[in-house]
């Protein structure tokens, strides 16, 4: 009875009910589609959070461009040539500055190499037909006196390093006649026919020997032992091109000896990268290298220094060498100027020509005391997980040959007294990771501290650009919400005073007629709270219909663009997690409004109904 009397009520003034019934269903559309818009927008970006990575690199800026001029035999002229000069290498330190908000801090990554003459690196190594092209330490004769600044002939009396297993070329014999020419020379010493000459060779073009084998002397470098601030412990040790063999050079034949015993190591060693996680390495990171077998060292593994590894496709298979097997690596010098890439170039298709030729380096040899490094790290490590990658990428975008990632944490030993090479920080060598969307406070802060001397390449897979359609997603929702609720609860009070406030007089005679003060409180909710019932569920049904397109519109179709995300490159399947059920939400905002609706015309029907009857009819209606 006290229910179809509020309707009546209700509906004796169809135009207020009918602006109530239209602007509250408004109010409720903007709520609810403002809530679902949020949830969608959280939801996606929680998802983002775990699969899109920004990382940046760092590279330090030459401090000038040289000149340098060589000498070619053939043009009878010099060849120019500029070659960018440092500063003194910049230490990584300088990186933690005020705002610089890491994940992983700047690294800047050295590369061990592994001594591992027992395996296979490379394919055809052994054959006939080798891929790799050795130089040759030589004691040689000339046939007169001479002067080597065109091709000269000079008879091998004595060979000290030639590497049978890699044959290409036919190995030097002693007693056998060459072509020299110190081609790059523009002023050659003499030699003479009673004397003999140590030097290094290497092959060269043929020209005036009329097209016979000519070889070049190399000037070359015994040793570049470093300390670990990057400075030489006692100076490049720098040797003669072509060195006369006499009583006086005795010191100077040690250290030819032990260069020709060790030229090669880079033929037998494997290159060992550290890292403090496997995204960090530019090739794993844009997707051009990834695991194919096992699984990718973990984050646990990594802190812990775990004696973990990942080893490339083609080194497991020349080896047989597979997931959960155990790998040697003893660690005996360390290189801070160079990646792998830069050093051990991945032959696996060169070398599948022959005819190909590739030279692996680990640079100077010899420590300062001119003797071979010895091993200072030697653990057996479990193989985590195997990788492969485009091996016709260039250098910048590759791991290197046989490259073993290890947890840099595992290797706990100092190699100060086995550094070869210090240089400074480059793109390829120097990472970390900072947290997506924060580019340009990293950069802002950088610029503070007045440094112009190093330069940055952030990659964050289109996470700004991605970034943008989030923000104003979640500016579009804050601003539906706050709409709707500013008019959800005007709309609430302003009808609540019109309902139940203006209805004293009604309520005042029902209670002189005998009606409870609960039959009161129905007859003056009923009516109103099924309207508003009404109007929430038209504007919330609404909102789940139209959502979707509101998102379209105002973050455009890049906000569900999933082409920058994790994986191999040509990964099609790959989808980020991010659902959220509309229905649920409208459903759970339509309630909320009836709740703060009933809570609100609740307080006002206790205003009507505490007071006495006689009050109410004495007090002036509204």
């Amino acid at each position: 009875m006290t229910f179809t009397k509020s309707l009546k009520q209700f509906v004796r003034t169809p135009l207020t009910a009918s602006v109530f019934l239209v602007m509250f269903a408004i109010a409720s559309f903007f709520v609810s589609c403002g809530a679902i818009i949020w949830a969608r927008n959280q939801a996606v970006i929680k998802a983002y959070e775990d699969v899109f990575v920004t990382i940046g690199t760092v590279r330090q800026l030459p401090t000038r461009i040289d000149i340098v001029d060589t000498w070619d035999a053939d043009m009878k002229d010099y060849r120019r040539a500029s070659r960018a000069r440092y500063s003194s290498p910049i230490p990584v330190s300088v990186l933690d500055f005020d705002g610089a908000d890491y994940i992983y801090r700047s690294e800047k990554r050295p590369f061990y190499g592994a001594w591992r003459p027992d395996l296979k690196l490379y394919l055809g190594q052994g054959e006939t037909k080798s891929s790799y092209m050795s130089n040759f330490v030589v004691e040689v004769a000339p046939l007169e006196d001479c002067v080597p600044s065109g091709p000269v002939q000079v008879r091998i009396e004595r060979v000290l390093f030639t590497e049978l297993l890699f044959n290409q070329f036919e190995e030097l014999q002693p007693g056998e006649v060459i072509y020299l020419c110190d081609h790059n020379n523009d002023a050659p010493q003499p030699l003479y026919a009673d004397r003999t000459y140590l030097m290094v060779l290497i092959r060269g073009a043929a020209h005036a020997s009329g097209g016979k084998r000519e070889f070049h002397p190399e000037t070359i470098t015994f040793s570049t032992q470093y300390r670990p601030d990057g400075t030489l412990v006692s100076g490049e040790a720098i040797v003669r091109s072509i060195l006369e063999v006499n009583k006086d050079a005795t010191d100077e034949m040690r250290l030819w000896l032990n260069y020709a015993a060790n030229m090669n190591n880079a033929a037998y060693t494997i290159p060992v990268l550290p890292t403090a996680a496997t995204h960090l390495l530019i090739p794993f990171y844009n997707g051009s290298a990834f695991m194919v077998e096992g699984e990718d060292i973990t984050a646990e593994e990594y802190e812990d220094g775990a004696r973990v590894c990942l080893i490339s496709e083609n080194f497991a298979s020349m080896n047989g060498i597979g997931v959960g097997d155990m790998l040697r690596l003893p660690l005996y010098y360390a290189d801070y100027r160079y990646a792998p890439s830069d050093m051990f170039l991945d032959t696996f298709s060169l070398s599948k020509t022959v005819g190909g030729i590739f030279r692996w380096y680990m640079g100077p040899p010899l420590n300062a005391a001119g003797e071979p490094y010895g091993v200072f790290s030697d653990h057996e490590y479990v193989v985590k997980g195997v990788y492969s990658g485009d091996h016709t990428r260039e250098n910048s975008d590759a791991l290197g040959a046989n490259t073993v990632v290890v947890p840099a944490a595992s290797i706990r030993e100092s190699d100060t007294d086995n550094i070869t090479e210090f240089g400074p920080m480059k793109h390829s060598t120097t990472t970390f990771e900072i947290p997506n969307g924060s580019i340009d406070s990293f950069m802002e802060n950088w610029l503070k501290t007045g440094r112009e001397d190093l330069e940055f390449e952030f990659y964050d897979r289109g996470y700004t650009q991605l970034q943008r359609g989030l923000v104003n997603m979640k500016r579009m929702s804050l601003l539906f919400l706050a709409i709707g609720a500013a008019m959800a609860l005007s709309l609430v009070f302003y009808f609540c005073y019109v309902f139940i406030s203006g209805n004293r007089m009604r309520t005042a005679i029902e209670r002189l007629l005998g009606y409870a003060k609960s039959q009161c409180v129905v007859s003056l909710l009923s009516g109103f709270l099924l309207a508003a019932t009404l109007a929430v569920a038209i504007g919330c049904t609404a909102s789940v219909f139209a959502e979707g397109r509101v998102s379209e519109l105002i973050a455009g179709e890049e906000y569900y663009d999933l082409s920058f995300t994790v994986g191999p490159r040509d990964q099609e399947d790959f989808e980020v997690d991010a659902d959220v059920d509309p229905t649920v939400v409208s459903v759970g905002t339509a309630l909320l409004l009836l709740v703060i609706a009933a809570s609100i015309s609740s307080a006002f029907v206790r205003a009507n109904v505490r007071k006495e009857p006689l009050l109410l009819l004495s007090s002036k209606s509204e």
